[in-house]
């Protein structure tokens, strides 16, 4: 974990990129400021793209502006050292929820945490994952799609990883439900 200090040092003078969260802790309901441990993968021009463990201070208030893509900064001289560019992150979230509600609000498309969903006639889902990608990439943020899921997984399977996405806090208890009747629908259908 980067000392405050080094952290501003690299924030200041580090080479600028992007890291894909792949792993992150458990989030610390209780606390303002907390330690996260995170696996990045981080990409740099110039630099071949690696993976970092590592942990973070986070303020509890900029948690949900981890997720997918986030703007860091690396040591020239050690590329283990990242630092994460909160001021990005909040930056880009206020984009994507102000993207989120203006389409919302227009009868668009707009995307949750369990996925596309229609708010309004004529839905096409292609559509609406180039439109996402579009400005995302007009954020500067470097979309990824989830791989598909594996045939004849079990129910109970993505049952227990969608039960361990709400207690971790990916998903609201709402998000939770949703997706939980969408699996079992399927499993009916």
């Amino acid at each position: 974990m980067l000392n405050p200090i080094t952290h501003r040092r690299v924030l200041k003078k580090g080479l600028p990129g992007q890291a894909a969260i792949v792993e992150m802790g458990a989030l610390d309901r209780g606390g303002t400021s907390f330690n996260l441990p995170m696996t990045l993968q981080v990409h740099v021009e110039g630099i071949t793209p690696y993976e970092v463990e590592d942990q973070w201070m986070v303020k509890a208030k900029d948690t949900v502006g981890l997720s997918g893509t986030i703007p860091v900064r690396v040591d020239p001289e050690d590329h283990q050292k990242v630092a994460i560019d909160w001021d990005g992150v909040r930056a880009a979230y206020e984009r994507e929820k102000a993207a989120r509600q203006e389409a919302l609000a227009s009868g668009g498309t707009v995307f949750s945490g369990a996925g596309f969903e229609q708010a309004g006639a004529g839905f096409d889902q292609a559509e609406a994952m180039q439109q996402v990608e579009l400005a995302l990439g007009q954020m500067g943020i470097q979309f990824q799609q989830a791989p598909a899921q594996p045939e004849g997984e079990d129910v109970v399977g993505q049952l227990e990883r969608l039960a361990g996405l709400r207690d971790s806090g990916v998903l609201s208890e709402d998000e939770f439900q949703d997706q939980k009747r969408r699996i079992l629908g399927a499993q009916e259908g």
